[in-house]
């Protein structure tokens, strides 16, 4: 594992943030359910997903052995009701995590129904969170975050990096500026918006910020990797 402190956050290669001074871990973007949905479009893949996810979470509260554990936003992937998949899948993924610390669910434009599942098992589900100096929203929707760092996800930042004869790799990534910290999905599916190209931004709060000036830390394994700035990565990729 490899992580990187940015103004007493810690980003890293476990796709997670982590806030030593609140012992808190943040997670995004898990997109529980995602291989039903493809299977109904008739795209037949293998449920692996799920596995990783736990994969994925159990290393992060084994390293950190944080207080609490927070998911900010896309728990699930269906956007109507919750499926029968998804029930099953989003309550085995919460009672892990709560046997282990406590969790918390930040609400993302995935989670409509999402909030029936946590009243059932007792969990906190809200639409932000905040701490001293540092705000943890979604990103679907504006926030206010004047004088806070922003944690944010929705986005699933990737850069595709190719080589000469078009062979490329597709690594998640960071994205760090002076204010925000766009996570990477925790979902191994969800492979989201290449930075370095120009595809517009989902994100309401990004699309108001200059991008190019935010710095890009990408996942390859086990290692965090500093690609510089988006702008001279458009020069160069």
């Amino acid at each position: 594992m490899h992580e990187i402190d940015i103004d007493g956050i810690k980003i890293n290669s476990f796709h997670s943030v982590y806030i030593p001074k609140n012992k808190i871990a943040v997670v995004a973007d898990l997109h529980i359910g995602y291989e039903g949905m493809l299977q109904r479009e008739g795209v037949m893949i293998p449920k692996y997903q799920k596995k990783i996810l736990k994969e994925r979470l159990k290393k992060i509260i084994d390293f950190y052995e944080p207080s609490k554990l927070i998911i900010n936003g896309d728990l699930k992937h269906e956007f109507g009701k919750n499926l029968r998949q998804e029930w099953r899948e989003v309550t085995e993924i919460l009672n892990f995590i709560k046997e282990k610390t406590d969790v918390l669910l930040i609400r993302g434009n995935h989670d409509n129904y999402l909030k029936t599942i946590a009243s059932k098992m007792g969990i906190d589900f809200v639409e932000e969170f905040e701490m001293e100096n540092i705000k943890i929203s979604h990103g679907h929707k504006n926030v206010d975050f004047e004088g806070k760092k922003l944690i944010m996800a929705h986005e699933h930042p990737s850069l595709v990096i190719r080589d000469k004869v078009g062979a490329f790799i597709k690594l998640p990534c960071f994205m760090v500026s002076e204010k925000i910290v766009v996570m990477p999905a925790l979902s191994p599916l969800a492979s989201g918006t290449d930075i370095s190209s120009d595809v517009s931004c989902l994100s309401p709060i990004l699309k108001k910020e200059n991008l190019d000036d935010f710095r890009i830390y990408a996942i390859n394994e086990n290692e965090l990797l500093y690609f510089s700035n988006i702008r001279k990565l458009k020069k160069v990729i």
